[in-house]
């Protein structure tokens, strides 16, 4: 008897509609549901519905739409002329497809199997954007198209044990999840999922600034975070810390990173709370790397960002879902787990010069290195304008500690008293990195005619004999080179004495140099501070 009636109700709103089978084909008419009415439209076949000819639903605030097959929208419209009303895929693996995008209010997902976006879809209506998508206990596979959730509110998805799937094993992933949020702040899930497991990912935004926030993730099948090959904008995984040299072919980067990427993507600048999910199955580190905690980093188109130790941190788990949170993001996409924290490239311990007979050797020690090409040794003689004199090979890769070192042979020229120098880092993508500025006296110059003591409450006391009246400088450094006080004196011939005046300076160790009248001091000083 219903089913009788509601064939009643197609024929009697319908009258341009054609039925077919057990489904609807809306050719061209303007559907009116009135008050709660409820179309179910059964047969796992042909029980779905297909609009074409500029066909459209206007649905009531409670009118439903039930069907069982697929949802096809071939008319030059999003499907509805109204945010009103809710659909039901109730069938088993189901489609969302046609020539032109739907737009949904409210669609909840029952049956079994998947539900498969085949185009651009949007959930939460067109003006009032109040609509809900509910996924429930169902798969809903993105198939390399956008899903837009335009209800800003945080409440907009629900999920059963069913899930979002976003997987595309390609550099940059289609299958995205884009929430607009507007100026809403809350913590928005993603109910991500695959392979039967939800790995939900957790935007909480914490700033008020509009913006709708585009979120896709995906793992490899080779779990070698190598879903592409050559695309120089993202095969950035070759810069993560790898404990090999083999960095072209890259397979080493499972060692230390966790299988799987997230590209996160707000159309406006927004700061938030992340939370990352994975599946212990995708936590292909290897020792002495699967040791402790794994950290959040981001790429910005040069270099990976970020701490693990202190950006999110959380104990790697090998199964069930691992969880990492890391707060007050404002940069993003894409995003990885590491295992070790790599922000800089090469971490250097000690660095070095002296004079040594007619040149000057430059001596450094790195504790690990990642992805180092070379390094270059820059000299200047006034601490300004450095030129190269030399470069040393790097090592690439090493977890272990490694020394270096330089002589420099050019000390020719017997009118400079003092030498600075300065080591630069170039890594494999040509980023350089510099280090502290380093000075050393001119071998060919007397050195020992001045005499700096240094008194242990921290005063500085200089003393030199002077074959003539005659101007010194005397120039005070920090241990990064930069100059913090110079002066002028002039002492009569014979014995001259001078208390350093450091007002100002303080408590710190500090580079002195002292030169004039063809005699030179370069010396560390402690100084109280005052």
């Amino acid at each position: 008897m219903r089913r009788a009636k509601l064939i009643l109700i197609h024929l009697f709103l319908f009258t341009s509609c054609l039925v077919f089978g057990q489904g609807i084909v809306n050719n061209g008419a303007h559907l009116v549901f009135s008050g709660a009415s409820y179309i179910y439209i059964n047969g796992a076949s042909n029980g779905g519905y297909l609009s074409q000819s500029n066909g459209i639903i206007d649905p009531s605030s409670t009118g439903t739409l039930s069907l069982q097959s697929n949802w096809v929208n071939n008319s030059a419209n999003t499907g509805f002329s109204s945010d009103n009303g809710l659909v039901i895929m109730n069938g088993a693996n189901q489609n969302i497809s046609g020539s032109n995008s739907t737009t949904f209010y409210n669609l909840s997902l029952q049956g079994s199997g998947v539900k498969t976006q085949n185009i651009n879809t949007s959930v939460g209506g067109v003006s009032t954007t109040t609509g809900t998508l509910s996924v429930g206990n169902v798969i809903y596979d993105l198939n390399s198209n956008v899903l837009t959730i335009t209800n800003p509110l945080n409440s907009a998805v629900t999920a059963g044990s069913g899930y979002v799937l976003s997987e595309t094993n390609a550099a940059v992933n289609p299958s995205i999840m884009r929430w607009n949020m507007n100026t809403s702040t809350g913590s928005y899930v993603y109910p991500f999922g695959v392979a039967g497991t939800q790995i939900p990912f957790t935007f909480n935004k914490t700033t008020a600034g509009s913006s709708n926030v585009d979120v896709s993730t995906r793992s490899t099948a080779a779990s070698d975070n190598q879903p592409w090959a050559g695309a120089s904008n993202v095969g950035a995984v070759g810069f993560f810390y790898c404990p090999n040299n083999s960095m072209s072919a890259n397979p080493c980067a499972a060692n230390s990173v966790i299988d799987r990427w997230w590209d996160i993507t707000p159309s406006a600048a927004v700061t938030a709370n992340v939370t990352f999910s994975y599946r212990g199955s995708e936590n292909t580190l290897t020792s002495p790397y699967d040791v402790g905690n794994i950290g959040a980093q981001w790429w910005d188109g040069s270099n990976w960002n970020l701490d693990n130790a202190t950006t999110g941190s959380a104990p790697a788990v090998s199964s069930g879902v691992g969880n990492v949170t890391a707060n007050s993001l404002s940069q993003f996409c894409p995003f990885v787990l590491s295992s070790v924290a790599v922000p800089l490239p090469v971490e250097i311990t000690q660095i070095d010069v002296k004079c040594l007979g007619n040149g000057n050797l430059i001596s450094w020690t790195t504790q690990s290195e990642s992805n180092s090409k070379y390094f270059i040794i820059e000299k200047s003689i006034d601490a300004l304008n450095f030129n190269e004199v030399g470069r040393i090979n790097a090592a690439g890769n090493s977890s272990k500690g490694l020394s270096y070192s330089y002589t420099d042979l050019t000390n020719t020229d017997n009118n400079t008293s003092v030498f600075y120098y300065r080591l630069k880092e170039i890594d494999i993508n040509n980023s350089a990195k510099k280090y502290n500025i380093l000075s050393t006296q001119n071998c060919n110059k007397k050195t020992d005619l001045i005499d700096v003591a240094n008194s242990s409450d921290g005063k500085v006391f200089i003393s030199f004999n002077s074959s003539n009246d005659s101007e010194y400088t005397i120039k005070i450094f920090d241990l990064v080179g930069k100059l913090l006080k110079e002066e002028n004196q002039i002492a009569n011939k014979g014995l001259y004495k001078m208390q350093l005046e450091t007002t100002g300076l303080p408590q710190s160790i500090y580079l002195l140099t002292i030169n004039g009248n063809g005699l030179i001091k370069n010396q560390k000083v402690v100084i109280n501070g005052n």
